[in-house]
């Protein structure tokens, strides 16, 4: 009975750690995308459209002054929008947050059972 305990004590302490790892995954391709948004150059709109202006990235642009002209400033503007970014970011903050919290917490228990068995096995060879 005591063994049966301890493996749904183990396969609970998995299951968390595996929810954990999938959480700040999810964050992980958040924080990607927005660092790609941020600082892969990019077209303002259709890449067939003779209209189109390539805009380059937010954070490397070349020369003292931002390179986004008075003109094309609100089309390449259009494509980047701050508030929608912030937005992922504001959402992978507990999503990372959660996610170290259960992966903690389940590798945590499962070390503790490894340990607590340890001395089991240690306490019976004793006596």
């Amino acid at each position: 009975m005591n063994e049966y305990f301890e493996q749904e004590f183990a396969a609970g302490a998995q299951k968390r750690r595996i929810w954990g790892g999938v959480l700040f995954l999810a964050a992980g391709v958040i924080w990607a995308v927005l660092a790609w948004q941020l600082m892969a150059p990019f077209s303002d709109g259709d890449d067939d459209s003779s209209r189109s202006r390539e805009c380059q990235s937010v954070l490397f642009y070349e020369g003292d002054a931002p390179t986004w002209q008075e003109s094309t400033w609100e089309d390449c503007r259009s494509q980047r929008r701050w508030p929608e970014m912030l937005g992922w970011l504001g959402l992978s903050v507990p999503l990372s947050v959660g996610g170290a919290v259960l992966y903690t917490g389940g590798s945590t228990s499962l070390r503790m059972r490894e340990y607590m068995a340890e001395h089991r096995i240690a306490a019976a060879k004793k006596g």
